[in-house]
């Protein structure tokens, strides 16, 4: 496409450019980058746990007690009322027994400390808010929805919990990474309410959050369902590896979309997700009816992450 086109479709969408001219193509910038935000090594030491065949609440305890804010967070997530427990949180190890299990605080460990070093702006329909109301309402929805799926056919809950925290951890990315285009996005999303987010990314830059993501994801060497979550979560006909944890991320953002949750938002869901997933949609909808009970608490969960 001619460039002078591009420009002109790009301001036909969005004329409030404010002086910033979009890449054209933001491969090339990316190709420049010479390395990335390393993983920090609570989440490194919470990764080796993983492999740990003595691994339990008194391991995984000790290694988030080294980071004070991130046990913190972890003490003020299991006192929230989304998880309805009346007892005074004194210690991660109670936490972690009492309350949200080994699993649950595992993985919300990973996902806080991974993204503990990645600069984005809070607001915006992609800043840091929007991308933890998103991340811990898939962490509900996902759980809901993989219970309605065949027993033989379910998935693990330490897969789905951990791609529902991570798959658009590519917007944290571009926010740190390419400031600039980053508010171009948003600027955009706010301007095009009834276009898809990732479409408009991909017109506008050539790349979009997926492709950051899944770099990212391989750079810290993260689980292999994980990577492929990330870069496919966006794509309904993927048939590789872990395609069913795939299409129930993609259920998930399809559905939470409708509520005005994430960048799934006006995304079609062909039925083929539900008939492969063998899931009814009947059954999506008491879903996202349960959810809604506890969004309240998902937003201030969110808030209390980010530090409003």
């Amino acid at each position: 496409m001619d460039p002078s086109l591009i420009n002109w479709t790009l301001n036909s969408i969005n004329p409030q450019l404010d002086g910033f001219t979009p890449p054209q193509d933001m491969r090339e910038a990316i190709n420049r980058i010479q390395t990335l935000p390393p993983l920090p090594g609570i989440a490194l030491r919470i990764m080796q746990l993983a492999a740990d065949p003595h691994a339990d609440a008194a391991k995984l305890a000790e290694i988030i007690e080294l980071d004070p804010l991130l046990a913190a967070q972890i003490i003020r997530w299991a006192s929230s009322p989304l998880y309805g427990y009346h007892g005074k949180i004194t210690s991660i190890q109670e936490a972690i027994s009492r309350v949200l299990g080994f699993d649950f605080v595992f993985n919300l460990a990973l996902g806080l400390s991974a993204l503990a070093p990645l600069k984005c702006p809070k607001n915006g329909p992609t800043g840091t808010r929007s991308f933890w109301i998103q991340a811990l309402a898939s962490s509900r929805l996902m759980q809901l929805l993989n219970n309605q799926i065949p027993v033989e056919n379910r998935l693990a809950p330490a897969q789905f919990f951990l791609a529902g925290l991570l798959h658009n951890i590519g917007f944290p990315l571009m926010g740190d990474q390419f400031p600039e285009e980053f508010s171009y996005l948003n600027n955009l999303i706010l301007a095009n309410p009834t276009l898809t987010i990732f479409n408009l990314e991909k017109f506008a830059f050539g790349v979009d959050h997926t492709m950051l993501g899944a770099w990212l994801m391989g750079a810290w060497c993260m689980p292999k369902p994980i990577i492929d979550v990330v870069y496919h979560h966006h794509n309904p006909y993927y048939r590789g590896e872990n395609y069913q944890l795939n299409l129930l991320t993609y259920l998930n953002d399809y559905l939470l979309g409708k509520l005005g949750i994430g960048d799934g938002q006006q995304q079609p869901c062909p039925d083929e997700v539900f008939n492969q997933l063998n899931i009814s949609q009947e059954s999506t909808t008491q879903s996202v009816d349960k959810l809604s009970d506890f969004l309240d608490n998902i937003i201030s969960s969110a808030d209390m992450i980010i530090g409003e």
